[in-house]
């Protein structure tokens, strides 16, 4: 059986995305996006990455990594981008708003709960929390609204962790902010994850 194993929100913590694909001995490495900014090494995650033959999606503050290449400024998009290489900005530029992997739709942030990938924007592909919007706090969140058959992997969502339900699984465990870092095996839905010095730590047993 082949293990594709998903990987949530790395933000340059290298060390853990290291240890969840050794860990986890996938066949295919899927990231959910928001690669590079915020954490310690984005360097290192880029070797690990191309070593491991990663693949991924869109998140948010890739395509702010992209804008903000080649300029100066003080965000910490402007300050990354020095420290890679021509070959990860060519990844990085590559990355689809979305892909299937092992019958499961990977997005970054979450999709149009009734209408799919088909009623889903950019904006909602990349930053979309609760719906329609974050704008009220008593919005549901797109996934508990969500009603296609198709299962959903998604990230961005440091706040609210790990969320394992029926038919979307979100992985952003906050690595970067003090978490941890989560792969999940599509296949086995066996869960992985390791903190940000590369120590692996107890994953729960998914309920399901």
């Amino acid at each position: 059986m082949s293990r594709t194993l998903v990987v949530g929100d790395v933000h340059g913590c290298a060390r853990a995305l290291e240890r969840v694909v050794t860990s986890a001995r996938p066949d295919r490495v899927v990231l959910v996006g928001d690669v590079f900014p915020k954490g310690p090494e984005p360097a290192r995650t880029w070797e690990v990455l191309r070593d491991c033959g990663a693949v991924g999606v869109m998140g948010n503050h890739d395509a702010r990594l992209l804008d903000a290449w080649g300029k100066r400024g003080d965000s910490v998009h402007h300050r990354t981008w020095p420290l890679l290489s021509e070959a990860a900005r060519d990844w990085l530029a590559e990355l689809p708003l979305h892909r299937t992997e092992a019958g499961r739709l990977v997005v970054h942030a979450g999709l149009h709960p009734t209408e799919g990938l088909a009623g889903s924007t950019t904006r909602v592909l990349l930053t979309v929390r609760r719906w329609p919007d974050d704008l009220d706090l008593d919005n549901p969140f797109w996934w508990q609204l969500y009603d296609r058959e198709t299962p959903v992997v998604y990230g961005h969502d440091a706040m609210r962790g790990l969320q394992l339900h029926a038919r979307t699984s979100g992985l952003d465990t906050g690595c970067v902010y003090g978490g941890v870092l989560t792969g999940l095996v599509l296949e086995t839905g066996e869960l992985t994850q390791a903190d940000q010095d590369g120590r692996a730590v107890p994953a729960p047993r998914p309920d399901r």
